[in-house]
């Protein structure tokens, strides 16, 4: 018999520290080895519903980033499936601006997938349909942040059956 520990999708106090190479890490992170990666990740697709900056001094804006930003950008979903993930970029919730697939690795040390050496979701809790996790937007345009590039702390909803075969009918 498997025992899963599961962490509460639900913080509201996520602090967060840099490591040397300046990527944030979650003060409390759940571990989630290869198996259970496979077993609660692998094959869904998840949508973004909360983004939140996270800064240098470990806190997070408690304001969604892209609230006030409309036309320029948006939200993501993802499908992991295999040894590949597909990231669809959405406008505010509504017309898709791109979509692209690549390969992807999980690293059970770190909790992180990656796409090549690109940071893609650092996992920090997944609880009966909800992820949290850290993920790189891009680089630092507010210079907030220790390091070059612009993560954030996101909350991510498990897709429905139909959702994720909607979504995936771009990939064909």
């Amino acid at each position: 018999m498997t025992l899963f520990f599961v962490v509460s999708c639900t913080n509201e106090e996520e602090t967060f520290f840099f490591d040397d190479e300046g990527v944030p890490q979650a003060t409390s992170q759940q571990r989630i080895n290869e198996e259970q990666f496979l077993a609660m990740v692998d094959g869904n697709g998840w949508v973004e519903t909360a983004t939140h900056e996270i800064y240098s001094n470990g806190d997070y804006d408690r304001r969604d980033y892209w609230e006030g930003m409309e036309g320029v950008g948006g939200i993501s979903r993802y499908s992991l499936r295999g040894d590949s993930i597909s990231e669809y970029i959405f406008m505010q919730h509504t017309s898709m601006l791109g979509h692209n697939t690549r390969a992807m690795r999980y690293d059970p040390s770190t909790n992180t997938v990656y796409s090549g050496d690109k940071m893609v979701l650092r996992i920090i809790s997944v609880n009966n349909g909800w992820m949290q996790a850290i993920k790189l937007g891009g680089m630092s345009f507010k210079q907030r942040s220790q390091s070059k590039g612009l993560y954030f702390f996101v909350t991510l909803r498990k897709m429905s059956d139909d959702e994720k075969e909607d979504i995936e009918r771009f990939n064909r």
